[in-house]
């Protein structure tokens, strides 16, 4: 039987390990910065939080602080970050044996942060993102072509069993910048794997609707390109409701809004705990529970008489959870081997203690198992770190406008939440990246 005083120690120390501050615990001033649309004060409160990192938490840092300079509209200083986590990951892609012997002695935070396959994909995103601010199509099309490397990738590892292999947005981004520098056949090739996408997975995973604007200009560039038009005339009995217009005026240009809306759900910890002949057992894994959906809000973009719907592109809050759910049966194996091994060493400790003393079952051997127990335990931990910075979802609309600098806003849910000037040329596409803080 345990003495009701070591019956206490449990809740001491388990009370300690949680006072802690854990990833997301150190992440909320910088997260309600960012939900509050200040990604400026944002980055001064994550600069004042980890003014550098050269540990394990490295690819997690430059991802994080990349973004933010990204959305402070700095994007020149936030390529360089953004390339090195481009290049770490890819590095971190393998196992470090030690890693794994010291993930199995405390908790998977031993382990340098390596990256869900959807953060890897999405600094590429953020990489075209802000060559394409700075006017550098060329090398922004260079970061598409490595989504698409790294997709391939996805692909081939997971044989169809993870629920993200490929990317419906990344992929519809592509084909926009693609066809911002003229390149139609890659646009159309990038579109059409979209629209497969949204209908294969997307909609089905994620509970989106297809989206009719791919469907749309799909159609359009398929009806510009000559030779096509046996494949364009299949696509017009494919989806002979979707409403799509031929090229545009020659004096007119395109404006197309990315709107990055809220903030990633962060992770929390789920614990299971038992005391049981004189050990504490303790297994945590990490959770990301998702606010239930009240539908997606119509967005729209104006700009003088003239307006146009946009939609939802991705929902990034679904398959960060999608991603955790198909790795949670490995994260559980790990945690129950985790605890088995610590169990095992606590039974150890009161194994040495006995000869030592030459006593058996005494006070000290069954405490110092108690001890090695609770230690254990103490350090049983999940990982909660993940790239925090992202938005919950990402929204997207075009509009055709005359030629010149034109006012554009943007609306979310009936609010205006963007509006600025922009500079539209004839036969062009003009992207504009914007944040809102989400909607009610």
């Amino acid at each position: 039987m345990t003495s009701p005083r070591m019956a206490v120690l449990p809740t001491l120390l388990l009370l300690a390990a949680g006072g802690s501050m854990n990833y997301t615990d150190s992440m909320r001033p910088v997260r309600d910065q960012l939900a509050s649309n200040s990604p400026d004060r944002a980055l001064a409160a994550f600069e004042d939080r980890y003014p550098g990192s050269d540990d394990g938490d490295r690819l997690l840092f430059l991802m994080e602080k990349g973004n933010l300079l990204r959305l402070s509209g700095r994007p020149a200083e936030a390529i360089p970050l953004l390339l090195e986590a481009d290049r770490l990951s890819d590095m971190l892609r393998g196992v470090d044996p030690s890693e794994e012997v010291a993930s199995l002695l405390t908790s998977d935070l031993a382990r340098a942060y390596r990256g869900a396959d959807y953060e890897s994909v999405f600094i590429n995103y953020c990489l075209a993102a802000c060559y394409t601010m700075i006017g550098q199509p060329s090398e922004a099309l260079v970061e598409c072509r490595r989504v698409s490397f790294k997709l391939g990738v996805y692909n081939d590892r997971y044989g169809g069993t993870s629920r993200y292999s490929d990317d419906a947005f990344v992929q519809y981004m592509i084909g926009a910048l693609y066809e911002s520098v003229g390149d139609l056949d890659d646009a159309l090739i990038a579109y059409r794997r979209s629209i497969e996408i949204y209908e294969s997975d997307y909609a089905g995973l994620y509970g989106m609707e297809v989206p009719e604007r791919v469907r749309a200009d799909i159609l359009r560039v398929s009806g510009s390109l000559p030779g096509l038009s046996d494949l364009h005339e299949s696509f017009l009995r494919r989806w002979p409701g979707t409403a799509w217009r031929s090229g545009a005026d020659s004096l007119d240009g395109e404006v197309l809004v990315v709107l990055e809306e809220s903030v990633i759900p962060a992770r929390t910890s789920r614990v299971a705990q038992t005391w049981t002949e004189n050990r504490l057992i303790r297994i945590a894994v990490p959770s990301i529970q998702l606010a239930r959906s009240a539908g997606s809000p119509e967005f729209v973009i104006r700009s003088g008489g003239a307006s146009e719907r946009g939609f939802l592109a991705e929902n990034l809050a679904a398959i960060a959870a999608g991603n955790l759910e198909d790795h949670a049966a490995r994260d559980l194996a790990r945690a129950v081997a985790r605890a088995a091994l610590k169990t095992a060493a606590a039974g150890a400790a009161e194994e040495i203690v006995e000869e030592l003393t030459g006593e058996e079952e005494s006070f000290w051997s069954e405490g110092a198992g108690i001890l090695v127990s609770l230690i254990g335990a103490a350090t049983e931990q999940a990982d909660l770190r993940a790239w925090l910075t992202l938005p919950a979802r990402i929204h997207v609309a075009r509009i055709t406008l005359p030629q010149g600098e034109r006012t554009v806003s943007a609306e979310l849910g009936g609010r205006t939440v963007w509006t600025g000037p922009v500079e539209v040329e004839a036969g062009r596409i003009s992207f504009v990246f914007a944040r809102s803080t989400g909607w009610k």
